[in-house]
């Protein structure tokens, strides 16, 4: 049935909720508990092992052999409520109101990090090993209910995803004055799930626009992983006088991750619709199917001053200012390499549809964020406080809104300290993070249910093939409505030098 092919297409535009290192699109958080005590402004400072990341020019500047190993635990508060509609399905076309829902596995209790930091003996040298999950939300559930409860039924039920990279860094400096740093990213993705209900009715026209909820409702899952995906970071910092500092670093490679995924499809009607879909090619029982999506590039930028008192440093403050390129997501891409989807179902009439190559349309545009912080020896060598404030503009219209990912502007704050123990640090961090509310209207609405058997196309003014209660569109819209959204994030890191 062609409803496998909006189901595809839906499970790519929602699937990538993956965690990484900026405050928006499928990313969400900061690596390290001294970053993120310092709301993300650590482009210049990159005085740890999240260097790595933010600048791996700021390894040459350890003095010590690092060994550094930290976990982060959030509590990620998702709702969304659906702006009543008429169910034009129903006869007299009634108005349908819904319940709030909220994210059903808000806490995440492992985003761990580990690695090693050394010289080497070298003294105008840095190297580093080390292992991430990127901070973000890496899993998110709603319920599947009546249709009354579950607003969010036609764009996502469940999503989980875990990634871990691996990297490896150098860095040389030029006395104090400049230094110059790389990183080398393994990214893996060992797991990449999703499951979503679409509408498979396999005719069109007026009396067969479900909004709410349909016979041929069905639940989809994909599930899969991809090994490898390479990408680089460059860094470089420059010292003009002792107490300024200017830090530059970017993700550089336009990399794009390839997901080898499996894909099932059950029907909620099992009664008359069977409990699942039959995907089969050339003639064989197979459900094999690859999911592309690029990684935007990052480019941050930061200039520290930093107030010392003879050789040791009393207080710090740092600007960053952080642009991600998400202008590069203007589409999912889901290769299906010629499946055939079988309904087996008794009311599924025998269709089946050939599936192929999807493209998702997202409409994402360039983020810019600026960050500051600072970090206050309140005792030095024995207690040191930072705190930070950040904001970031918004990935995605508000018309293209989804349960996915916030996709509106994001804005916080973090606090966070550290206390020593001649070689051992141990440092905290607590980043709360908000979306403000997000409302969209009907009329303003862009993601709409797929009812990939009908014959409405573009421009969808046929009177026969098109509904005409929703008038140059292909089908109803389900986005409309508010959305909130809030993280807390709490990070520890214990550091020992030697």
């Amino acid at each position: 049935m062609k409803s496998l092919v909006a189901l595809t297409a839906l499970l790519g535009s929602a699937i990538l909720v993956a965690p990484a290192l900026a405050d928006g699109g499928y990313f969400s958080g900061t690596l390290g508990a001294r970053a993120a005590g310092r709301a993300g402004a650590f482009t210049a400072k990159a005085d740890d092992l999240s260097a790595v990341i933010f600048n791996p020019a700021g390894l040459a500047n350890l003095e010590t052999t690092l060994i550094e190993v930290g976990n982060q635990i959030s509590y990620n508060a998702y709702s969304f409520a659906r702006a009543p509609t008429r169910d034009y399905g129903q006869a007299g076309a009634p108005m349908v109101s819904f319940d709030k829902v909220s994210n059903g596995k808000p806490w995440q209790p492992f985003v761990p990090m580990a690695g090693v930091a050394s010289k080497l003996g070298l003294r105008d040298w840095g190297f580093a090993l080390a292992v991430y999950a990127p901070p973000g939300i890496s899993q998110e559930a709603f319920p599947l209910g009546s249709g009354l409860g579950d607003g969010q039924r036609y764009m996502m039920i469940d999503r989980e995803s875990i990634i871990l990279n691996y990297v490896a860094s150098a860095a040389w400096k030029y006395h104090e004055l400049f230094g110059v740093g790389a990183s080398a990213e393994w990214i893996s993705v060992p797991t990449l799930n999703y499951s979503l209900v679409i509408n498979g009715n396999p005719l069109s026209g007026a009396s067969n626009a479900n909004p709410v909820s349909g016979y041929y409702d069905m639940v989809a899952t994909t599930k899969g992983s991809s090994l490898f995906t390479f990408n680089a970071i460059l860094g470089a910092w420059y010292r003009p006088v002792p107490s300024l500092m200017f830090g530059l670093s970017g993700q550089v490679v336009p990399a794009t991750v390839v997901t080898h995924s499996t894909l099932s499809i059950s029907p909620i009607n099992t009664a008359d619709l069977g409990s699942s879909v039959l995907l089969t090619r050339n003639g064989v029982p197979a459900n094999d199917v690859s999911l592309k999506f690029p990684l935007p590039m990052v480019g941050r930028a930061g200039a520290r001053y930093r107030k010392l008192q003879g050789n040791r440093e009393r207080f710090d403050i740092e600007l960053d200012l952080e642009y991600v390129t998400w202008s590069r997501v203007k589409r999912f891409t889901i290769e299906a390499n010629g499946l055939q989807a079988n309904c087996m179902g008794s009311g599924c009439r025998g269709q089946y549809v050939n599936v192929d190559q999807i493209n998702i349309e997202k409409h994402w545009r360039d983020t810019l964020g600026v960050k500051l912080g600072g970090d206050y020896a309140v005792m030095p060598g024995r207690l040191t406080l930072r705190a930070g404030g950040y904001y970031e503009s918004a990935v995605a219209d508000p018309a293209y809104a989804n349960v996915d990912f916030p996709g509106g502007a994001q804005l916080g704050g973090a606090v966070g300290g550290s206390l020593f123990f001649w070689r051992l640090e141990v440092a905290v961090a607590y980043m709360l993070k908000v979306q403000p509310s997000v409302s969209v209207s009907e009329a303003n609405a862009r993601v709409y249910q797929q009812v990939p058997s009908g014959m409405c196309v573009a421009p969808y003014t046929d009177p026969l093939a098109c509904n005409p209660n929703y008038p140059g569109q292909p089908s109803p819209s389900i986005n409309a409505g508010t959305y909130t959204a809030s993280s807390h994030l709490v990070s520890l890191d214990v550091l020992y030098r030697f």
